[in-house]
C-alpha cells in the first residue's frame, strides 16, 4: 500500500543537504536523522510517524538520479506518478543501511557515474553487495582493512545491490558479494579466492601497475618535488656501487616529517 507523503518544505532542508549534495552525503545526512527520528525509537510521539514518512520520501527522491531531476525542475508536482510511504526498521537503518559510507578509503559508486569511474584510467577494485546479506557484512571488516592497506595503490569502490539494482543485473553480479577488477579497455574480472586482507591484497597487486625510475644526482630532486606535487608515495631501494641493497623505504612526498 502506498501511502500519500505530501509536505511544504523543501526535500534539501528536511535533510539539511544543500542542493548541490553528493549522493554519499545525502545518504549520511538521512541516515543520521533515520536513527534519531525512526518511530521504533520515539514510541511515545504521535507524530513519529507521518515525521519520518516526509524525511523517508525526501531521501528516496533525492537518492534516485531520474526522480531528483524531476524534483529540481517541477517541484513535488513532478512526482505525483512515485508515491512513497514505506520503511524499514530503525535495526536496518543503523547496522545495514550505508555501510561503507563512513569509511574514506572506499567510494560508494552509483549506476550515473560507475562507467565514469572505472573507465577514468585507474585500476578500480569493487565490492558489490546488498545490505540483508550475512556474507556482506562478514567481509565489511576485512574489506575496510584492505582498502586502508592498498590506499593510493588503486581505487576500492563499493555498490549497493539493495539500492542500485539496475546496475548490478547490467555488470552480471547475482551473487553477493562479488568482487571485480575494472580497468579500462580490460573486461571485468572476478575475484574468487578466500576472502581474507592477505588474498586480497596478493589478488589487486597482480594488476598494479608499476614504473621503475632509476633516481640519480641529476634527476632526484626534480623527481621528488614532482612526486611531492602530485602526493605520490615512492618505495625507493638504495644500492651501493658494488651491488649490495639497503632495506628498501617507502617515503611519502605529502608527509613533511619524513624529509
Amino acid at each position: 500500500m502506498a501511502i500519500l507523503v505530501g509536505t511544504d518544505q523543501d526535500f534539501y532542508s528536511l535533510l539539511g543537504v544543500s542542493k548541490t549534495a553528493s549522493s554519499r552525503e545525502i545518504r549520511q545526512a538521512f541516515k543520521k536523522l533515520a536513527l534519531k527520528l525512526h518511530p521504533d525509537k520515539n514510541p511515545n510521539n504521535p507524530n513519529a510517524h507521518g515525521d519520518f514518512l516526509k524525511i523517508n520520501r525526501a531521501y528516496e527522491v533525492l537518492k534516485d538520479e531520474d526522480l531528483r531531476k524531476k524534483y529540481d525542475k517541477y517541484g513535488e508536482k513532478g512526482l505525483e506518478d512515485n508515491q512513497g510511504g514505506q520503511y524499514e526498521s530503525w535495526n536496518y537503518y543503523r547496522y545495514d543501511f550505508g555501510i561503507y559510507d563512513d569509511d574514506p578509503e572506499i567510494i560508494t559508486l552509483e549506476r550515473r557515474e560507475f562507467d565514469a569511474a572505472v573507465n577514468s584510467g585507474e585500476l578500480w577494485f569493487v565490492n558489490f553487495y546488498s545490505p540483508g546479506c550475512s556474507h556482506c557484512h562478514d567481509l565489511a571488516p576485512t574489506w575496510r582493512d584492505f582498502a586502508k592497506e592498498v590506499d593510493g595503490l588503486l581505487r576500492i569502490g563499493a555498490v549497493n545491490c539493495g539500492d542500485d539494482r539496475m546496475l548490478c543485473r547490467m555488470k552480471g553480479v547475482n551473487s553477493y558479494p562479488s568482487l571485480f577488477i575494472f580497468r579500462s579497455g580490460m573486461a571485468p574480472v572476478k575475484y574468487h579466492g578466500d576472502r581474507s586482507k592477505e588474498s586480497l591484497v596478493s589478488f589487486a597487486m597482480q594488476h598494479v601497475r608499476s614504473t621503475v625510475t632509476e633516481l640519480w644526482t641529476g634527476n632526484f630532486v626534480n623527481s621528488i618535488q614532482t612526486a611531492f606535487a602530485a602526493g605520490i608515495g615512492w618505495l625507493i631501494t638504495f644500492c651501493s656501487k658494488g651491488g649490495g641493497f639497503f632495506v628498501p623505504r617507502l617515503f611519502d612526498f605529502t608527509d613533511t616529517t619524513q624529509a
